[in-house]
């Protein structure tokens, strides 16, 4: 290991390269993105060593994450949240415990309370508490809709629409890790009127859509969610990719586009009559696919949720789950890349209950060895 001029403090980056080494991989990887970060500004600082790391040190990082938090509270995309700066505190403070262990240096700077004192007031609740789609409650839905669409077909042929459509749907949210008002139209927002056939390339795998930052974005469309949007397009034959993917078979709108469109309103089926006239349909909003999902939720006996209680799956719940599923098996940068954050931090907010988990796990094993 790397020694200062005088021979006795190990440098920072050494000793870092020391303390994840035999970590499961994704843990060290977050853990050198954290920690890696916090050498870089201690860098800026000419802190370069163990022993260079004084309670000072720390009593200035965790007022710069506070600052961080300010930040983040005016404007959410560009600083961090409470529980990020209270995560990349206590990783830091991991560290020193673990340098502390082995004797590098006498005692950890980080748990000084004259340091702790300049980290932002910690939030009373965290992510762990907020709705994350688990695996088993994605097998649960995308089960019942894939018989439902199934039966559908078998039973309506070509009238099967509503069923295969809300197949993809579902596929699309479990998946992708999109939000809703990407795919979906948002009656509050004239920019945001759902995705159509154009935006989809099921050969390439992607879905391209107006992102959060209102830039034209891809997104990656794993052959789970692509295989229900093939069948679906099968079906719907739409006659151009101008048509939604998604679209509406709500009556009253439908009666809306066949006004619009200069006909009398038929006595017949409106979704009948709009695929018969080449009318686009409208695609289905937010609202509405939320009110799909609680019927769903109820239907298809989700479990681990409480629907007599009013629970129900959803929208951001899936993105959320998207995400937990790629950070537990892939790492932060996997789960940052498919949820398109900017700022790393915004994913590692998102799963700060996982860092602290495998945290808790990593100083377990090392209490265990005292």
């Amino acid at each position: 290991m790397t020694v200062d001029d005088t021979g006795g403090s190990p440098c920072l980056s050494d000793a870092l390269a020391e303390f994840v080494d035999g970590k499961s991989p994704n843990y060290a990887a977050n853990l050198e993105r954290v920690v890696g970060t916090w050498i870089d500004w201690c860098a800026d600082r000419d802190v370069h060593t163990l022993e260079d790391v004084e309670v000072k040190t720390m009593a200035r990082y965790a007022d710069h994450l506070t600052r961080r938090v300010r930040a983040g509270q005016a404007d959410a995309d560009d600083g961090i949240a409470a529980s990020s700066a209270w995560t990349y505190y206590s990783q830091i403070s991991a560290f020193l415990s673990w340098a502390t262990k082995w004797e590098y240096i006498p005692e950890n700077p980080a748990d000084k309370g004259r340091a702790k004192d300049q980290l932002p007031p910690k939030p009373s609740g965290n992510d762990a508490d907020r709705q994350f789609w688990q695996p088993e409650q994605r097998q649960a839905l995308l089960t019942y809709l894939d018989e439902r669409a199934r039966e559908a077909v078998d039973e309506a042929g070509l009238d099967a629409v509503e069923p295969v459509r809300d197949r993809a749907i579902a596929a699309v949210l479990a998946y992708t890790g999109v939000r809703g008002a990407e795919v979906l139209a948002d009656r509050h927002d004239p920019r945001r009127t759902g995705i159509t056939w154009s935006d989809v390339d099921l050969e390439a795998g992607t879905i391209t859509v107006l992102g959060k930052n209102q830039e034209v974005e891809p997104t990656p469309l794993p052959e789970q969610a692509s295989r229900p949007l093939a069948r679906l397009r099968t079906l719907l034959s739409p006659p151009d990719d101008d048509w939604p993917v998604f679209p509406s078979r709500h009556t009253p709108t439908l009666y809306e586009v066949i006004d619009a469109a200069g006909y009398d309103r038929p006595d017949a089926d409106p979704w009948t009559f709009v695929l018969d006239n080449g009318i686009e349909p409208p695609s289905l909003t937010t609202s509405g696919v939320r009110s799909l999902l609680k019927r769903w939720s109820r239907d298809a006996d989700i479990p681990g949720l409480d629907v007599e209680d009013g629970e129900y799956l959803t929208l951001h719940g899936a993105r959320r789950g998207v995400g937990e599923k790629l950070y537990r098996e892939r790492g932060a940068a996997a789960a940052q890349r498919t949820l398109r954050h900017a700022d790393p931090s915004t994913t590692s907010q998102m799963y700060s209950h996982i860092e602290a988990s495998e945290l808790a796990e990593d100083n377990t094993d090392i209490f265990d060895e005292e």
